[in-house]
């Protein structure tokens, strides 16, 4: 059984690297720009993740509450910033972070009819 201690010390560093990592937004959006401009001159193909909704990461949430933006991000196959942007903009009203993960709040669930 691992250390609690040890546990919370590994659960604070994941949420300090999740915050950091909300500040490259801008740099994630450039580098997109940028790589669909080569893609253009070259012909090259860019391998672009689908867009990802709030209720995708929110469904996901009923089905594994607890999950870390890791987690979902390599189950969604999407970029951990965008799992990070919509957890960080749902928090408090859509989502929760506890010790163990993300949580969905009462009345979080996925729109019904959404495809998830």
């Amino acid at each position: 059984m691992p250390s609690l201690g040890l546990v919370r010390q590994i659960d604070e560093q994941l949420r300090a690297l999740d915050e950091r990592l909300q500040g490259y937004e801008g740099l994630v959006a450039e580098r997109r720009r940028l790589e669909a401009a080569r893609a253009a001159l070259t012909g090259d193909v860019v391998k672009r993740h689908p867009r990802l909704s709030q209720d995708e990461v929110a469904a996901f949430l009923v089905e594994h509450p607890g999950s870390r933006a890791g987690d979902i991000a390599r189950a969604l196959d999407a970029p951990l910033v965008n799992i990070s942007q919509h957890l960080h903009r749902g928090k408090r009203t859509r989502f929760e972070r506890r010790e163990d993960g993300w949580h969905l709040l009462p009345g979080g669930e996925p729109e019904a009819g959404e495809d998830a």
